[in-house]
Order: structure tokens, then sequence, then C-alpha cells
């Protein structure tokens, strides 16, 4: 029986996580991305590397226990989190939701504009957003998402 309730509410729930952003939310989200000053191409493809353009996309839980959410996939580590929105949120805590597309992007765009003044390249940036880690200990994974992304500007 509980194997018939979890069928029967992953149906009811696979349309909501299937779902795509829509064309006004792209356009809003590019209009974020230019005023973080981060390259429509790299917005563009980090959505789409990240959550095949879904806000409602969860990853799978990491070793730590954690996991990622929504269109940038933001993890969800608390002290990554609380530093995340502390830094790059400018409303009360309460009022972000990880699965709203503008409050996910409004954090990721920012965070990745302060990666990119960090490192000084996108590719050191995007290896870092994509594994908290320097290119010398990042994994071959990461690195191919770096060049992966970076193909594309």
């Amino acid at each position: 029986m509980k194997h018939v309730a979890a069928v029967i509410l992953m149906l009811l729930c696979f349309p909501l996580f299937a779902e795509t952003i829509d064309g006004d939310t792209m356009q809003e989200i590019m209009q974020l991305s230019d005023q973080s000053k981060v390259p429509r191409e790299i917005a563009n493809a980090v959505m789409y590397e990240e959550s095949r353009y879904k806000p409602y996309a969860m990853s799978h839980t990491t070793k730590e226990g954690y996991f990622s959410c929504g269109l940038f996939q933001l993890y969800l580590k608390p002290e990554n989190i609380d530093w995340l929105l502390k830094k790059f949120w400018n409303k009360p805590v309460y009022e972000f939701d990880i699965f709203d597309p503008i409050d996910n992007a409004t954090v990721a765009l920012k965070y990745l504009n302060w990666l990119y003044a960090w490192k000084g390249n996108w590719y050191e940036a995007l290896i870092f957003y994509n594994c908290g880690k320097s290119e010398e200990n990042a994994s071959k994974s990461a690195k191919e998402y770096a060049r992966k992304i970076t193909g594309k500007m």
C-alpha cells in the first residue's frame, strides 16, 4: 500500500517537477543577469546545466547529507545557504523561496558575479560554483562543467 501511495503522489507531483520556466521568466532572469554583470550566455548555460530550466529541480543528496535546489541549484548546507542569503539577498530571509526562479536567480547571479571578481575568470569561477573548490582541487567533472559553460560564450 505504501508503494501505491508513493506512486500516486509522484504522478500528482510530476507535472510540477517537470515544468520549465516560461519566456517571461527567462527574460526577467536575463535582465537580472545584465544587472549582475553575468554574461547572458553564462546565466543561460548554468541554468541549463544545473536544472534544465526546471525551478523545482533537486539534486541527489551529497555525502554530507545535503542537496541543491532550484533553477541554479543552490546548495542547502546551512552554512552555505545562510552565507549566500546574508551576502546576496537584500530582503528578509523569510521572503526567500528557493523554488521561485527569480529569487533563486537573484542570489545565484550575484554569487556568480562575486566569484568572477574573486577568481578573475569565468572558468575558475564556474569550477568553484560547481563544487566549492579551486581548480587544483576540483574533480574532472567540475572542470568539464566549467569548460562546457565557458565554451558557450
